[in-house]
């Protein structure tokens, strides 16, 4: 009987002081569950929307395009508060539709659709000067800002991978020639595609690339000065910001 009393205590003890370790396991209390982010808010100023809001000390805010092909925009972390702030581009004509969710180790929360991002003004420079500067000099792509908004809904080509990795130059000439060139991940050159731009400023380029013909059509002047031109375009049907410095 002692015996079975001595067992019947341990058991009872251990059982405690696991439940005990447990409730006292931040790790435990922490990792359950995560929170959607909330609290946001949009203000624009200055062609740049700043979101704002509230999200899980420790988390990941991911802000994603609306749909099944939409890419994410955004991933920030909240402070040690719970508060986070990010500042993004207003795209040209075009309002910016996202959800927001919450990321903590294995756990995602729901989706929460956020305000809309309103879209800036369509280029307001002269166009003729507009045509000057982009037939100034041969362009360069960079990949730093360049990026998918909506990503075809056919994988084939991956336009994505053209937009987004391939090292690659413009050269718009002032008889509608288009000239086209990839240095990596290989090379290709092809020299006579078109280009044009129209009354109001939107552009289409035909061109080849490695993976076949291809057309970058109703693109918008996003950014222009003398050493960068940023384009928001359709190839496709794709969203894509093209952006190529001077080279």
């Amino acid at each position: 009987m002692k015996i079975k009393y001595i067992l019947l205590l341990l058991t009872v003890f251990a059982v405690i002081a696991f439940s005990s370790c447990s409730k006292d396991d931040p790790d435990t209390l922490n990792n359950n569950t995560v929170n959607a982010p909330s609290s946001i808010q949009v203000s624009t100023a200055n062609d740049k929307a700043t979101i704002t809001g509230k999200g899980d000390v420790g988390s990941e805010v991911t802000f994603q395009y609306v749909g099944t092909n939409g890419q994410v925009l955004r991933t920030i972390k909240p402070d040690a508060s719970g508060n986070f702030s990010v500042t993004v581009d207003q795209l040209v004509e075009y309002e910016q539709q996202l959800v927001a969710f919450a990321s903590k180790g294995d756990k995602t929360s729901e989706k929460v659709k956020m305000p809309n991002i309103a879209a800036k003004s369509a280029y307001s420079g002269d166009l003729v000067a507009a045509k000057v500067l982009i037939q100034a000099h041969r362009w360069k792509s960079d990949q730093t800002v360049s990026r998918v908004i909506i990503k075809q809904s056919n994988p084939t080509p991956p336009y994505d991978m053209f937009a987004t990795v391939a090292q690659k130059y413009f050269d718009f000439k002032a008889d509608g020639v288009f000239h086209f060139e990839v240095t990596n991940p290989l090379q290709f050159t092809h020299t006579s595609g078109t280009w044009e731009m129209d009354e109001d400023g939107v552009i289409t380029i035909n061109t080849v690339i490695p993976l076949g013909p291809m057309q970058i059509h109703n693109a918008k002047i996003q950014y222009l000065d003398a050493d960068r031109l940023t384009l928001f375009a359709n190839i496709a049907d794709g969203l894509f910001i093209l952006s190529i410095t001077k080279e």
